[in-house]
């Protein structure tokens, strides 16, 4: 069957061991936040794309899967409960529509050499890293916290009409903890039904929240988190709260500071690591070099050494754009 055939036992790769180019290996994972599969076309063609979330025991990164028929891969993605990803193109990641924090994302075309097949490898779920509400001022917009905390008030799903005249549900409910700070939570669409499900001093633990900003305070997107539900008296954590509630405890929201603010959308990514694939026979000429010339259409980049060594490292470089077109960035579009 299309998207379970048997491929060669390639080399197991963690998630967050991935550098930019053509990836040289598998990596496995759980799938999440599968999108519908969709029709586009540009100036490369037609066909269809859909994306998940693929997530090993570290890491998570994007993946776009590209096709003229996309059926049984898609069916593939929401019903294994692991899937095997190799040959695909690793690039920067574009943060407009990724919602992991992996600074890359992958693109595989299943027509070409793309390969995405059903796993029985055990793959754990990631650990939750639970962090304090008082501390989310310190995490940038767009990050992914995972948070643990009471439910000191909620607002009961509504329907609201969006900037684009679309009607869509939302519903939110406040966080508090010991660290004497509070958050707002908010849950939208098909994720506001779950608020009516909840009430006052349960317990919520929620993975992949997004931090983001409403006036001053920072607030979490949940719409896309996975949250744990403990009813009230079922929690290590209602204790504490009926004695903040008797001392009539104050928690302040967390408010947003320098280092929330959103990184801007055209700073450059620095890439530490470019990897440049070529084939064992390029070793001997690569070993004794002196200056490396890399050409992309007119721009040119000059790398060259401090002094010759015979190391197999190219050792010190510096990175000299030659006079000409400005410095542009490789990229590959979807």
């Amino acid at each position: 069957m299309e998207g379970s055939c048997t491929v060669p036992n390639q080399q197991r790769l963690n998630i967050a061991a991935l550098v930019s180019g053509m990836m040289k290996g598998a990596i496995i994972g759980l799938v999440s936040m599968l999108t519908d599969i969709r029709n586009y076309s540009n100036a490369k063609g037609t066909g269809q794309v859909f994306s998940f979330n693929l997530a090993d025991e570290d890491s998570e990164i994007r993946v776009s899967v590209f096709g003229t028929n996309l059926r049984t891969h898609h069916y593939l993605c929401k019903n294994a409960t692991a899937v095997r990803v190799s040959s695909g193109w690793l690039k920067a990641s574009n943060s407009m529509y990724n919602s992991t924090d992996n600074e890359l994302e992958m693109t595989l075309s299943v027509d070409k050499d793309g390969v995405l097949v059903a796993s029985n490898e055990i793959v754990q779920q990631r650990k939750a890293q639970y962090i304090k509400i008082g501390v989310l001022s310190t995490f940038t917009l767009r990050k992914k916290v995972d948070i643990r905390g009471v439910i000191s008030s909620t607002m009961a799903q509504r329907e609201i009409q969006t900037k684009r005249g679309t009607t869509t549900n939302l519903a939110k409910v406040t966080l508090v903890d010991d660290s004497a700070s509070s958050v707002s939570c908010t849950f939208w669409a098909d994720s506001a039904s779950l608020v009516n499900h909840w009430t006052v001093g349960d317990t919520l633990e929620v993975q992949g929240a997004q931090v983001q900003e409403y006036g001053n305070d920072i607030s979490l997107n949940c719409t896309r988190a996975n949250v744990r539900q403990y009813p009230a008296n079922d929690s290590d954590l209602t204790e504490w709260f009926e004695r903040a509630q008797s001392s009539q405890q104050i928690f302040e929201p967390v408010q947003k500071t320098q280092s929330t603010a959103r990184p801007p959308d055209n700073q450059e990514v620095r890439r530490d690591t470019f990897v440049f694939q070529c084939s064992p026979e390029m070793f001997a000429s690569f070993r004794n070099v002196q200056i490396m010339q890399v050409r992309c259409g007119d721009d040119e980049i000059i790398f060259s050494r401090d002094k010759r060594g015979g190391d197999v490292s190219l050792g010190q470089m510096e990175s000299t754009p030659i006079a000409g077109p400005s410095h542009s960035t490789i990229n590959e579009d979807d």
